[in-house]
């Protein structure tokens, strides 16, 4: 059964292969026959069209021969004439093409005088607008100098009239401050004269000796601005010890703040601090912030003096809690002869001042920082100059 199965997938294999050579073949055959068939159609329009294009140039070789033989031989007398007629017009082209020539030369000649003209007219124009331009530059900056300078002049007035003005109101509170001590020294005086050495009380020499130094007071601050106007402030510096400065300051006024209920701290940096400064000034510096502050704190409140080191600098930080400054009022402090409150007044308003040009000639910086209500902060620096450096 298995046999059988196989040779007819055998004789079905063959058969389709002998089909299949046929199907070639035929295929081959007819293809064949069709190029050979369009093959002779091909050549045997070729052939026709070859036969039409002969009779076509025979055709045409006879009728050209034809006109060739009835055409007239030419006649010398009239080609002589077309000659002598072709000289002419090429004379007279040559002598139009020469006046033209002519005509045109002028012309750019005329044009170009003309270019010429307008263009040095323009060279003028320009240079008269450029003349023009450097005047009214010039008038203009002599205008605005002249303005500049007159708005200098104004300020320069308006400055002097407050200066002068200053100048009255200082000499008024001079009189007026110095006129109290003098009243209680010599009401005082007058009083001692009259006592008997039995009578004498030595308490009644303390409003002296306080007048005295109000008065002192007041005439060293006069003396220092006019060294400072003047330029003659002199500075004085020594290698010191800032913790040395700072209980000298505590010795003097730690008693001043606790009889006023005022607690009074200084904060000494951990290593002592050396450098360079003029003591006594600023011994004058720290009194006056110190003063200050005393001033406008009440009872009851806290006063810090701290010094501590920043990179190159020595910071010193003062610090009340008292009512503070007004925000509009905080960059006018350091003005000479400005006071927060005037109603008030107390000294002339030259201890900021003079404070703030002390530690401009120690090439230091100081400024105020404060929040209405909750107090003030002076702080003020010293630079570490080289070789100077904090010891621990």
């Amino acid at each position: 059964m298995e046999l059988s199965k196989i040779e007819t997938a055998d004789g079905r294999a063959h058969t389709d292969a002998s089909l299949e050579a046929e199907r070639v073949g035929s295929d081959c055959e007819s293809a064949t026959r069709t190029r050979r068939g369009l093959d002779d159609l091909i050549e045997r329009d070729r052939i026709l069209a070859d036969l039409r294009l002969m009779k076509f140039r025979d055709r045409a070789d006879r009728i050209l021969s034809r006109e060739r033989f009835d055409s007239p031989s030419p006649n010398s007398s009239v080609s002589l004439e077309r000659d002598q007629a072709d000289e002419r017009k090429k004379d007279e082209r040559e002598m139009s093409d020469a006046l033209l020539q002519g005509e045109r030369h002028r012309s750019d000649v005329a044009v170009e005088t003309e270019r010429n003209e307008y263009d040095a007219l323009q060279l003028e124009s320009r240079a008269r607008r450029q003349l023009t331009d450097d005047q009214l530059s010039t008038e203009r900056s002599g205008a605005d100098m002249t303005t500049a300078a007159l708005s200098l002049i104004k300020n320069t007035l308006a400055h002097a009239r407050t200066q002068q003005g200053r100048g009255i109101d200082v000499l008024s509170i001079v009189a007026h401050d110095l006129r109290s001590p003098l009243s209680v020294i010599s009401m005082t005086a007058e009083s001692l004269t009259q006592m008997t050495p039995a009578t004498f009380k030595p308490a009644l020499a303390r409003p002296i000796m306080s007048a005295v130094a109000r008065m002192e007071r007041l005439l060293t601050d006069l003396l220092d601005l006019a060294r400072i106007e003047s330029g003659t402030l002199h500075i004085i510096k020594r290698r010191l010890d800032i913790g040395q400065l700072l209980s000298e300051v505590l010795h003097s006024y730690a008693p001043m703040f606790s009889a006023r209920g005022i607690a009074f701290n200084i904060v000494v940096p951990a290593g002592a601090i050396v450098l360079s400064f003029d003591h006594d000034r600023m011994v004058q510096v720290l009194s006056n912030l110190l003063v200050n502050a005393m001033k406008f704190t009440p009872h009851g409140g806290n006063v810090t003096l701290q010094v501590e080191r920043q990179a190159q600098l020595a910071l010193f930080s003062l610090s009340d809690t008292g009512p503070g400054i007004p925000a509009d009022a905080l960059p006018h402090v350091f003005e000479r002869f400005w006071q927060i409150d005037s109603d008030t007044r107390r000294g002339l308003g030259l201890g900021l001042h003079i404070c703030e040009k002390i530690i401009q000639a120690h090439e230091g910086r100081i400024w105020a920082e404060s929040e209405p209500g909750n107090g003030a902060t002076f702080r003020f620096t010293l630079p570490l100059n080289e070789g100077e450096e904090s010891l621990h």
